[in-house]
Parts: structure tokens; sequence; C-alpha cells
């Protein structure tokens, strides 16, 4: 084991924290910065660029710190601590307010070869999902604790466009697009030919407009597709005529306009007007069309007496896992994808062939476009720094200081590739930081949740500012449907230091325990296993887990299963982990991909991988991690009691120096009532898949409040809310066993355990067991092999029986 000097650590404890008294809440303080980085996974070498938005100008200082507890909301706020380092950056700067420019979209810069057109056809299928007519904004003074609304951008959506060629700064060009009033409309300058009748929401419908350049005459279609027979019965066609001028100059868009002047780093002008909902087969010809041929364009694939005069033909079934939008037709337009709206989406010619885009692409070939959506927000760098040769591997943040207002903008530094500076690993799941980015569940529920440690500070901001808000796979999008896609190049509101007690400040609960043990380690990223593989997992000799590690590609937990196979020691301190299975793409490197709350249907992610739930890629992490998901407990925890296995000879050395008893870890962060069993927890079940020769070796009391019961089953996932004491199976376990090679497993059951563990300056049991499991994962004698009388005859069953909450086994 390697070990840093304790006294060092206290001294910049008491140093730091007097130093930064005033830093410990920034409480009551108006929000006056706000930036994110250009990376989060870096190494010696690497630079990182720093962009900032100050929101009424003027000049802030910015410094460099090293994050070792970055917990100022608990109960244990007074051990909040961040380390000043020197840094190259180290200055002040002038500030500048940078927008959110969000909304996702297809442009194509060059559209000359439309340039010619005279008469002129264009047509789309669409699928708009939101209607600004009915929308309500939610009462955030009553809201249902179980269903909270997201904050979103909806009170400024009017005009939703389809397709054009216009520029709203100065109101050249066309566009075809849903109105304020929710009708279609063909806009050409300031004139419009409009349909008066209102478009369906959540119905396809085959929209179109043609112009007779001869005549000057439009005419505007909506043409609705019946789902079911009786359908027909209902389903319009509607058509609205009049006279305007068009003119044919400047890039082409799906599902925006052209806003003027983006962000200061931005390429191309800002979205505006954009859509919601899906677009396909967006077609325009060079003439007019009007009946049978009107019908024959909208068919799946355009029909030989209609090719040669397709001009435009975009087929977004092709190139799915890039961000191209590929045009078929002889002109080859070239359109780039922006702001990563969803694709692998089901079209209007869904025919049920499979629930598997990539077995049907022609099936899923939609893309599912939101004015909310934002993948870069393409700020200009204030500063920089390239990581020095000699910054030891750790949590760190540049600290940005206006007045009294105090941001961090965090990144995390990895050792050197191939040269690790310890033997232990702490596996930072940056991935479900960007799960949980900016999730406004605080911002509209904050009261129902009254064990959670919130930055009401932040929720303030973001209800007043709702476009901070968006983002994450919690939020919803104006039309109620979640987001997939979290990304990291934006700011997030959570990933810093003062930020809601959960998620990364908890995991700074680990480094301030690793650093108050002097116990060297390394950070290692979600990030950074996608990229190295198991090669960087195999440079440590344990490995730990942060708190939350609940999405991850399967890549991720393959990895951890051949680790552990090969001698690997694994701690999993954490709970609701390994269950959601989450991908990238290349073209959004930035950014994961989740489907967890999308349909069935449409939860292949667009990497080609199965999304939902990890179980559903037939993964169970009983198998793996001797857990699996069982609570969500924020209001009020409880306690561990040991069970029979405590007492096994094969953990002799796990509760060595423990004084609590039977049940320990009463206390902790939950601010209704501490407990180390707190928040999310994880469960043995011995039929479910954990290794027979597991030792179950502690199990929670009896939870207090109402908890949402989760259960892995043959079905995906059942969800219910009710008192725990009716429902013994939610709660919390910790299970140890060995694995092949002189491997080993040890997990806690619970997100909250490092959390605990800060508790009389980590003189507690909970410390010390953890101490115990440290220091023997990184003893270099092997675990030895069971033997043949510790295996149990356990009945493995296919779906999660009612577990009975045993005393012993």
């Amino acid at each position: 084991m390697r070990f840093r000097n304790n006294a060092f650590y206290m001294f910049i404890l008491i140093i730091g924290t007097l130093a930064d008294a005033n830093l410990l809440s920034a409480d009551d303080v108006e929000r006056s910065l706000i930036g994110y980085s250009s990376e989060l996974s870096l190494r010696p070498g690497d630079t990182v660029d720093f962009m900032v938005s100050a929101m009424e100008g003027g000049s802030y200082e910015a410094d460099l710190v090293r994050v070792i507890n970055g917990d100022n909301k608990s109960i244990y706020a007074d051990q909040f601590l961040v380390d000043p380092i020197k840094a190259s950056f180290q200055g002040r700067y002038e500030g500048k307010e940078q927008p959110l420019n969000t909304g996702s979209y297809v442009h194509i810069e060059d559209a000359s070869a439309l340039d010619g057109l005279t008469s002129f056809t264009v047509a789309a299928w669409i699928f708009p999902t939101f209607d600004p007519t009915e929308y309500t904004p939610p009462d955030l003074n009553n809201i249902d604790p179980f269903n909270p609304p997201s904050l979103n951008i909806a009170e400024s959506i009017s005009h939703q466009t389809i397709v054009s060629r216009y520029d709203a700064t100065n109101g050249s060009g066309w566009a075809l697009q849903i109105d304020e009033n929710y009708q279609l409309r063909f806009l050409s300058g300031d004139q419009s030919v409009t349909i008066s009748e209102k478009v369906k929401d959540w119905d396809w419908a085959y929209v179109a407009v043609s112009y007779n350049a001869n005549t000057g005459a439009a005419s505007v279609y909506l043409l609705e597709k019946p789902w079911a027979a009786g359908d027909k019965f209902t389903a319009r066609n509607l058509k609205a005529s009049g006279s305007l001028d068009v003119s044919h100059a400047g890039p082409m868009r799906i599902a925006a306009v052209r806003g003027g002047a983006g962000a200061a780093a931005a390429e191309l002008e800002r979205p505006a007007l954009a859509f919601n909902g899906r677009i396909q087969d967006v077609r325009i010809v060079n003439r007019v069309l009007t009946g049978s041929e009107l019908d024959a364009l909208a068919a799946e694939t355009v029909p030989a007496s209609l090719a040669e005069a397709v001009v435009a033909n975009f087929d977004f079934a092709r190139e799915m896992t890039s961000d191209k939008a590929i045009d078929i037709s002889a002109s080859g337009l070239e359109g780039k994808i922006v702001n990563a709206p969803e694709r692998g989406v089901r079209g209007t010619f869904f025919h049920g062939t499979s629930v598997n885009w990539t077995q049907a692409p022609d099936e899923y070939d939609a893309i599912g476009f939101h004015a909310d959506d934002l993948y870069d927000a393409e700020w200009s760098a204030d500063f920089s720094y390239t990581i020095p040769g000699d910054l030891r591997s750790g949590i760190y943040a540049a600290r940005l200081k206006q007045g009294d207002f105090v941001e961090y903008i965090t990144f995390f530094v990895a050792a050197p590739r191939g040269k690790p500076g310890a033997d232990l690993a702490l596996w930072i799941s940056d991935y479900n930081y960007l799960a949980y980015s900016n999730i406004s569940i605080g911002a509209t529920a904050a009261k129902n949740y009254p064990g959670h440690n919130f930055n009401f500070d932040d929720i303030e901001f973001m209800r007043a500012n709702p476009a901070y808000a968006t983002g994450g796979v919690y939020n919803q999008h104006v039309d109620g449907t979640y987001y997939a896609w979290g990304s990291r190049l934006r700011p997030d509101l959570g990933m810093k230091p003062g930020a809601l007690v959960y998620n990364f400040v908890q995991d700074t609960h680990i480094t301030a325990f690793l650093e108050n043990e002097g116990i060297a380690y390394d950070i290692i990223t979600d990030e950074l296993l996608d990229e190295e593989g198991l090669e960087l997992l195999q440079q440590y000799r344990a490995v730990l887990s942060s708190t939350h590690h609940e999405y991850v590609t399967t890549g991720h937990f393959d990895m951890v299963d051949e680790y552990t196979h090969n001698g690997g020691r694994f701690i999993y301190t954490g709970g609701n982990g390994w269950f959601w299975s989450v991908g990238r793409l290349p073209a959004y490197p930035a950014a994961l991909e989740s489907r967890n709350f999308h349909e069935i249907g449409e939860r292949v992610l667009t990497d080609g991988t199965q999304g939902g739930l990890m179980i559903e890629t037939g993964r169970k992490s009983g198998v793996v991690f001797g857990v699996e998901m069982a609570a969500m407990i924020f209001n009020g925890s409880s306690p561990y009691r040991k069970l029979s296995d405590a007492e096994n000879p094969r953990v002799s050395w796990l509760f060595e120096g423990t004084t609590e008893g039977d049940v320990f870890g009463d206390y902790g962060i939950d601010r209704v009532n501490g407990g180390v069993v707190g928040f999310e927890t994880d469960k043995y079940n011995p039929g479910n898949g954990v290794p027979r020769h597991a030792l179950h070796l502690a199990t929670s009391e009896p939870m207090r409040p109402k908890i949402e019961d989760v259960k892995l089953s043959t079905l995906p996932l059942v969800i219910a809310y009710h008192p725990a004491s009716d429902d013994m199976w939610a709660g919390a376990d910790v299970v140890f066993f060995e694995t092949p090679n002189g491997g080993a497993m040890f997990s806690t059951g619970t997100i909250c355990w490092f959390s605990s563990a800060l508790e009389g300056g980590f003189k507690n049991d909970v410390a010390q067991i953890t101490r115990n499991v440290i220091a023997r994962f990184l003893d270099p004698a092997p675990f030895p092999a069971v033997q043949e009388g510790e295996v149990m005859d356990v009945n493995r069953v296919p779906a999660n029986p009612e577990y009975e909450h045993a005393d012993q086994q």
C-alpha cells in the first residue's frame, strides 16, 4: 500500500478550510458566472479549455483547486475541502455573457443545386409532438413527488419549422412551418399561406407545398395518415392556397431556420423556430405536383415516374450512426445533423419487422427533433490549461470568483498512460454525471425529498433560467418525452463542489476518506475505460467504484467481470449500480446516449447496442457484484445489522477494529434520519445469479420511510411506491466473495456508504471496515480458493420471488 503524509492532509484541511471559509456555501449569493470545460478526462500533457459565461459581464478571477471533499451542504459540511494549486492560468479575466442556443436540426450549407428552381414542391412526413396553444405551465407549488414535471423552455416556443431556406434575421427566404396557432403554413418573406385548421399532435401527417412560379400561386397540403381502420373516417385531407413571391438563396435547413449569429465559437448560425417531433422523407421536386402525383411522392420510395424530377430526397435510414443526413437524389446534398436529435426511431412506414433498428433500418428512418436539444454550447474559451507532468492524479476544478460568488468547473486527471501512480484506482462514473446533468427534479419537487441536501441557489437559478435545466436523461423535453443524450459540452450544475449532495459530491466523500487515510490512488473514468479498455483496469491491483455507478456500457460491465476473473479485486461501495446500458458515438464523443425511459421498440441505442436496463442485454449485476438494485430511499435511512456470515473465517479480517456491535452505521447525511443504508440500495438475491459461495455479511434494518421498491424479474422493471415495511425486499446488503485467480469482490449495497464514513472524522465502523477492505485488497497475497463445503445449495429461478428478509441464511 502506498501512503502519503497524513499530517500534510491535516494541515491542508485546516489551512484550506480557513482560507475558503467564505466559500463553504454560496447560499443567498446571486449567480453571476457559469461554465464548462472542453474535456473531463485528461492525462499529463493534455490541454483543456474553459468556457465561461459572465451574466452581467465584468471581470472575474480564476485559479486551480484539487477537490478533496466537495460537500458543503450536508451535516458534514465542516469537512468541505478544496486545496489551491498553482496553475499557469491563474489570474483575472474579462467576462462576457455567452448564450445557450438550443434546438436540433439538419444543416445543408451548400444548397446551390436548388437555386435554379422556379416552380417546385417541398414535402415531408411529420409527427409533431408539442402544441404550444395547449401548454399550461406546471404549478411548482403543487407537485406529485413521484411524477414531478421538468423545467423547460415551452413558453418560448411559437413557430416550428419543417423545411426552410429562411433567414430569421432579415425575414428573407421561405419555410414550411407549423405556426404559433399550430397551423401548417408556407412562409415566404413576410407573406404566408396557412391552413386554418390545427395540426394534430402525436399523429403522422404528410405535408407539402407546391409553388407555381408562372402564376405565383402556392398550395399547402396536409394529408393525415390513418393509424387504424377507424381512423379513415376522421383522417383529414386539407388544402390552402394563396399567392406570394418566392426566392431561393442560402443554406437549407430541416427542423429549424437560420437565426443569426451563433455562440462565439459556433461554425453555423444559431437555430431558430425549431421543430418538436419526428420528420421523415424530406423531398423536393422541380415542378408543381397535385392530386395523384402528390400522393405518389408520399410513398415509401419515390416512384419511377417522379425520379428524374426529385432534386432532394433525404433518407434518414442511411449512415444512422453518423451526424450526416444523406440525400439520395442526383443532387447529393450534404446534410450535417446538429445537436444530437434522436435517430433509430420509428417512422411512418414501420411494419413491425423488428424492435431493433439495425435489423430493419428502413422502418426506423425518422429523426426525432426537439427545440431544447443541445450537444455543444459552442462557447469560446476564456483560458486553457495544459496538465503538467507532475500533477498528481485526482479531481480538480477551475475555481471562478466574481465578487462574493464562487463557481467551479470540474475535470479529472488520470496518471500518465501506462504509468500508474498507485495500486488502487478510483473509477469515476462520469457517465452518471452526464445522465443526471442539470436534473430539475430538485427545482420542481425538492420539498418532497426532505432527506436530500440541495443547493437551493442552483434550484432558483434553474427556475429562472429553464434552458439550463435541459439535457441529461432525467429531464423531459417540452413535449414530455425524455432526453436521450447527456453532453459535457455545456454547463452542468451537479458536477461541482457545493452542488446537491449526490453523485459527484458524494464521490468526493471517497476522495476525502482516501486523502485522510493517506492511501495513494489514481483516477480513472468511464470515458477512459471506453477508450483504453480492460488493459487500463488490469494496471491496478484493486479498483474502487464510485457511489452511484448506474449508467455504464456493456463494455464496462464485461470489463469488471473479466478483471475479477483474472485476479482483480473490486470494491463496489455504491448502490443502484450497473443498471442502465448506455452508449457513445464517434459523431458525438462528448455525450452518452441512454434510452431508459423510451418505449419498447426504441430502446436500441444509435450505436446499435441494446439500451434500456442492463438486464435487457442478458447481464445480471448479481452475478458479477453479488447484489442488484432494490430500492430508492430519500426520506430517512437505516443502519446495517451483521448476519451469521460475518463470523466466517474467510472474512476474519474484515471487521477487525470495529466497536459498534452487531448494528452499525446508524449515522449519515440523510436529513430525515441519517444512516449508512440510504438514497439508493442494492440487495443480495441468491436466486438471481449471485455466486453460490458469496458471504451475506450484513443486511439493513427495517426501512423507515416510504421508498421506491425496484424488482428485476421476468418483466424488465417493476417499480412501486409504498411503506417499506409492507415489502421486505426493499433494503440493502453487504456481500463478499472470492473470484478466480486470487481476486475478490466486496459490495456495500448503498450509495451512502462513504458518506457515513465521514462521521466523527472517519472514526466509526463504516470507515474501519473500509480501511480493512482496502488494505486486504491491496495486499499482494491472493485470496484462497473456496472449498467445496463453502458453496451453498441455491435454487436458481428465472424471476425474482418475494424475497424474505431473513436474519440468517
